[in-house]
Parts: C-alpha cells; sequence; structure tokens
C-alpha cells in the first residue's frame, strides 16, 4: 500500500493580478520546496471552490470585515485554517477606517491567525480586540521581499522592455478612486453616487480627494511642458478609472496612462517617482529611488509613504528637483534623511535582510496542523472540479463580466506562471522541477515534482 502523501495545502487568493501575483509566486516557490501543494487563483474563484478542495490553510488577502465573515466562515465550515494577511495593512495611515472598514470581533473570532506587516499593525489590532493578541503574528509581506536586492534580476526583462519603450521617464502613482469612479465616460459626474459616497464616507474626504486629483493633473501638464524631452507615465490605483485621467490628459503628448506590470519594473525603470500617500512611496524607498510626495493640502496628518519621500508642496520645486538632483541621485549620501527614513520604516514593516517574510510566513505555516482526518485531504479530483465548474458557471460569472475585476485580473497562464519559477532557479542556482496545473480559468494547482 502506498504511503499517504503528507504534504499540506495552501489557498493562496488574488484580488489584484498587478500589485500581489509575484509575491504569491514568491512565496509558492519556497512552499512548494517545504511540502506544500499550493492553490493560486482569482479570489473569487477561490471563495467560490473552497468547499470542494482539501483540507488545508486558507490565507487570505484581507477584506471589509463583512467580507471576511463570509469568507473565514466558509472557510472553516469546509475544514480549512483560516489565516489573514492584509493587502491593505500597511501602512495604515487611516488606523480609524481600518478598524472600522476591516476588522470585527466576529470576523475575528472566525480567524484562527492574523499575519501582520510590522508592530504597529499587531499592536492596532489588539489595542482594539485585546482578545486577537495571541492571534497576531508579526511576519512581513512577501511584496516587499521582491524589493530586496537578491530578487531585482526578477525585473531585469520587464525593466528593460519599459526602457525601450518609454524612454527617459518620470513616473506618476496616484490613487484617487473615490474620485475617479464618479465620473461617468462622458467626463460628466454621476450625481447619486456622488451622493452615496459623501454618504458613506463623508463629503470632506470627497472633496479632498477630488481637490488632490485636479492638482495631480495640474502638476502632470506642467512638468509635460517644462520636460518635453521626458516622458511622463501615470500609474493608476488599481481601483481608479483609468480612462478618467487619459481623458483629462488626452492632449499631452509626453504622457501615457498605464496599468500593466507590477509597479516594481515600473519604479526601476524610471527616473523618479512621484505620489501622495501611496504605498509605491516606501516601495520606491526601499529600491533606492528617488521619490517625490507631491503635498496638495495644508493637512497635518501623518502619511509614512509621505514620510518616505522627499515632500514638496510647489510644481517649481518639483521641476527644481528634476534640473538639479534627478540624475545625481545616491541612496546612501543620505542627502534627503535616507537613514532616519528607514530606522522610522522599521515600526510599520519589520524587514531583516538575513530572515525575509517569506521565511517568516512558510515557519509559521509549518506550525499549524490540519484536518487530516477528511478524505478531502488527499487531492482535487475531477468530480471536484466539474462540480466547480458547474457552480462558477450557474452561481457566479464575475471574472467575465465584471470590469473592475476583469481590469484588477486580466488572464494568467501556465507559462507566465512557469517563467517566473525559471528566474528564481537561476537566483537560487537550484534545478527545482514545478508542475502547474491548470484547473479553472484563473485557478492553478502547484506542485513540486
Amino acid at each position: 500500500m502506498a504511503s499517504m502523501d503528507k504534504r499540506k495545502w495552501l489557498y493562496l487568493p488574488i484580488e489584484t493580478k498587478v500589485r500581489e501575483l509575484d509575491a504569491k509566486l514568491l512565496l509558492t516557490y519556497y512552499a512548494v520546496q517545504a511540502n506544500y501543494k499550493v492553490v493560486l487563483g482569482l479570489s473569487g474563484m477561490i471563495e467560490q471552490s473552497l468547499e470542494y478542495l482539501p483540507n488545508g490553510i486558507f490565507l487570505d488577502k484581507g477584506y471589509l470585515w463583512k467580507d471576511k465573515v463570509r469568507r473565514f466562515g466558509l472557510a472553516k465550515k469546509s475544514g480549512h485554517i483560516v489565516v489573514n494577511l492584509e493587502e491593505e495593512g500597511f501602512p495604515l495611515t487611516e488606523k480609524e477606517i481600518y478598524l472600522d472598514k476591516h476588522l470585527s470581533q466576529e470576523s475575528l473570532n472566525h480567524l484562527d491567525y492574523e499575519y501582520c506587516w510590522g508592530p504597529y499593525q499587531r499592536d492596532t489590532i489588539v489595542a482594539a480586540y485585546p482578545s486577537a493578541k495571541k492571534k497576531c503574528m508579526i511576519t512581513g509581506n512577501t511584496r516587499f521581499d521582491l524589493l530586496d536586492k537578491k530578487y531585482r534580476s526578477l525585473f531585469n526583462s520587464s525593466t528593460k522592455q519599459i526602457r525601450e519603450k518609454y524612454g527617459d521617464f518620470i513616473l506618476v502613482n496616484t490613487k484617487f478612486p473615490l474620485y475617479t469612479k464618479t465620473v461617468n465616460e462622458d467626463g460628466e459626474h454621476n450625481n447619486s453616487l456622488v451622493k452615496r459616497l459623501k454618504n458613506k464616507y463623508g463629503s470632506y474626504r470627497y472633496e479632498n480627494m477630488k481637490s488632490k486629483y485636479k492638482k495631480f493633473i495640474h502638476m502632470v501638464r506642467a512638468l509635460s511642458i517644462e520636460f518635453p524631452q521626458m516622458n511622463l507615465v501615470i500609474r493608476p490605483h488599481p481601483s481608479d478609472k483609468f480612462e478618467v485621467f487619459a481623458r483629462d490628459l488626452v492632449d499631452c503628448e509626453n504622457v501615457y496612462v498605464v496599468h500593466e506590470g507590477n509597479v516594481v519594473n515600473w519604479i526601476n525603470a524610471s527616473q523618479l517617482v512621484i505620489h501622495n500617500g501611496c504605498t509605491t512611496g516606501v516601495e520606491a524607498f526601499l529600491l533606492e529611488k528617488p521619490v517625490i510626495s507631491f503635498i496638495t493640502s495644508d493637512e497635518n496628518t501623518f502619511d509614512l509613504p509621505n514620510e518616505m519621500s522627499i515632500k514638496m508642496e510647489e510644481v517649481e520645486d518639483i521641476c527644481m528637483f528634476i534640473r538639479s538632483d534627478m540624475k545625481s541621485y545616491n541612496f546612501s549620501e543620505n542627502k534627503f534623511k535616507e537613514k532616519q527614513k528607514a530606522d522610522l520604516l522599521q515600526k510599520y514593516y519589520s524587514h531583516n535582510p538575513n530572515k525575509l517574510s517569506y521565511q517568516n510566513i512558510i515557519r509559521k505555516l509549518n506550525a499549524l496542523k490540519t484536518n487530516r482526518l477528511s478524505p478531502k485531504h488527499i487531492k482535487i479530483s475531477s468530480k471536484h472540479m466539474r462540480v466547480l465548474n458547474k457552480e462558477s458557471t450557474s452561481k457566479n460569472r464575475l471574472y467575465r463580466k465584471n470590469k473592475i475585476v476583469k481590469q484588477k485580473f486580466p488572464d494568467l497562464t501556465e507559462k507566465e506562471i512557469e517563467n517566473f519559477f525559471k528566474k528564481l532557479n537561476l537566483i537560487e542556482g537550484k534545478k527545482v522541477r514545478i508542475n502547474v496545473r491548470k484547473l479553472h480559468d484563473k485557478l492553478f494547482e502547484i506542485t513540486r515534482y
């Protein structure tokens, strides 16, 4: 009689491909070597599949607390261990919104463990919900592992292609979805949606984001005119309406609105990064790129991505930096207090180059005992997949019809996944053979041969 396969199952849902996929593949590469079978794919597909999948560990990516109650509850009912690692858990600039929208006692009751980016997130959760103290563990996030010097060669090819296409360019990352989603295709505002969002988030918050958007558009136009020899690439937030930017900048010949590939590619390829309150400000800092936070209001609230950046309030100051400092910028010179900023970052993201986040996460996962008594534990059968196909066709067409979902998660292929693993083999000097099996559209089983 053949011995039972003792590998554990790990389920990794992805909502936004360009933001999450590479980090999840990095974790998968090392997880399969640590005796895991991994199912990775569109978040909605994995949620839909939980009751048909072998008992394992559901490592969720964070949603609003009501969604968590549903997802965590389904996973627990289906026999899985539930762990959460917030994609929105960093840098927690708007702590009150995080606590109000993303956490509740009910969602935490369904949760086995919360893996935290750093001490600040852990302490925020525990202060609000002391009973969750033993559930909160600091691990970091594999998204930031990708920024380590060891892995930068992963992006060499894509970075080269971007530079060949756009030449010398300034990258402008935006984060204005509360405003852009209210603009219709004809450029007019959806007044009923504006009213609903103002009621939900407050009029001040909406009007402030609208003002920021307008000032960013003005800034981009000014740079476009001042530096006609350079291009400007606008990379909207995944929840932004991309066409709003394209329409408002349509007459700027050296401005491009693009949202494809991991942002690390674009940061690496750029000469300078400009943002306001966007996580890419921290990512650019960790990649040792010059990064400016364009401060568009007199608010005196703390914002970590802005603190990691060179803060400027006037467009002319940005122009001066481009003329005098951009080309000669050297991170190690500490001209803009880079060392002090790195010390501040440790409070929010526990970075240790000798023990990366994927190592922390796998070590924590190894300590979890999954239910091996259920016959579901062994494999994903063809019968389960037939049921899943039927269920997904009749109950959930979200990945085919929902425009936002298609924008956040376009196609994914076995070849794309395999190529990423080949690059990791080169970095590690290994020949790890990994099998990628397509289970369904945007859903894959990944195992070691």
